[in-house]
């Protein structure tokens, strides 16, 4: 993966710095993977720009550490409103993931933070905004989350929640800072 060093005014001390991976623009395969990354990291951006799969279903995002992607440990529910006054709420569960927004072969955007809680790298905080526009009607999805990795936070992962669905079109990337 390659990186570029990327550099925006601070509010109260001057330079922060963030680091940009490759852009992927996926067109097949069931995952995106994000891997390296530096063990000091403290805050990831996942950005996301009309990406799309090849069937319905629920995207997720899982953290990975030395030992592989962790699938499970993210309790976790999704709010998004509904036609007129309407909102909906998923009950908490057990996600296998972060989940980001349900898709019906319509491309969506979004952005996922990633937040580290501990010194030790190991518990993570995060959430999501996406919006996608499905049968002319505008759809926004937020979700959030807390993951414990047993391990040191080594890659990110994008992925469907059956893990069988491909891409079929869109861009990814990531922003992160130590």
């Amino acid at each position: 993966m390659a990186l570029t060093q990327i550099r925006s005014s601070g509010l109260s001390d001057g330079l922060v710095g963030f680091t940009q991976g490759t852009k992927v623009s996926p067109t097949s395969g069931t995952a995106v993977d994000f891997t390296g990354l530096p063990s000091d990291v403290k805050v990831i951006y996942v950005v996301i720009d009309a990406l799309d799969m090849s069937a319905a279903g629920w995207e997720l995002i899982q953290l990975g550490d030395s030992g592989g992607f962790e699938t499970t440990g993210y309790v976790s529910a999704v709010d998004y409103p509904g036609n007129g006054n309407s909102f909906f709420a998923n009950a908490a569960a057990e996600n296998n993931g972060l989940k980001l927004t349900y898709h019906k072969n319509t491309p969506h955007s979004g952005i996922v933070e990633i937040m580290r809680i501990s010194s030790d790298q190991t518990q993570w905080a995060m959430k999501s905004r996406f919006h996608s526009v499905a049968d002319s009607v505008s759809y926004s999805a937020y979700s959030a989350v807390a993951k414990t990795l047993s391990g040191a936070l080594t890659q990110i992962r994008l992925t469907s929640e059956n893990g069988s669905h491909t891409f079929v079109a869109g861009n990814i990337n990531i922003l992160y800072s130590a």
